[in-house]
């Protein structure tokens, strides 16, 4: 049986850039860099951080303001996921959009979301997507859901034993409609603070 753990991670995908407002990303990307002793590294990065209008009002003004003053230079990141030790936050330009990347170390693989069968050498080691708003879209491990979720396949990432390092990328939003980007509030704030 594997241990039942506080999956914190799941929180994290759910609540991280989609917030209470009305901000949202388009994509994330996962990697994480697993020690001997459980410990590890992360990296999550957001791509295309958007405002979606509220009630079909462009809200993007107060969504930037709530990115910066919550996410970035606040807590709400750390509140919501305190397994994770957060060494960086920052937003960037990137291919034309902006995106996020936050940059943090844990203590236990466990404590994030993985599932490690009696931490066996032998055991591979899983990922459960199942309670994600997200949809997998690349993975350096074998996927076990897709096509045959309707049938009963599991929304579980899977890696051969003994690896170290993790990588998937999930699309969180399908259609990109009726959003407004934040690159330009995000321009504006770096000249404002120069």
């Amino acid at each position: 049986m594997f241990k039942k753990v506080t999956v914190k991670f799941l929180l994290l995908a759910v609540l991280c850039f989609v917030f209470s407002s009305c901000i949202i990303t388009e994509f994330k990307q996962y990697f994480f860099k697993i020690n001997a002793d459980g410990s590890g590294t992360g990296t999550i990065k957001f791509i295309n951080i958007v405002s979606e209008e509220d009630e079909e009002q462009n809200v993007s003004t107060t969504d930037f303001d709530e990115l910066i003053n919550n996410y970035i230079n606040g807590t709400a990141f750390e509140e919501a996921n305190p397994n994770f030790n957060v060494i960086s936050k920052e937003l960037f330009e990137e291919n034309g959009v902006l995106n996020g990347q936050v940059e943090f170390t844990f203590e236990d693989l466990q404590d994030i979301g993985f599932y490690h069968y009696q931490r066996s050498e032998h055991a591979p080691i899983m990922f459960y997507l199942g309670s994600f708003s997200e949809t997998l879209l690349e993975t350096d491990g074998e996927y076990l859901g897709g096509a045959k979720d309707e049938e009963g396949g599991i929304p579980m990432i899977v890696w051969a034993p003994g690896t170290t390092e993790f990588t998937f990328k999930t699309a969180i939003k399908d259609e990109m409609s009726n959003v407004h980007t934040l690159l330009e509030h995000y321009n504006l704030w770096l000249e404002v603070n120069k």
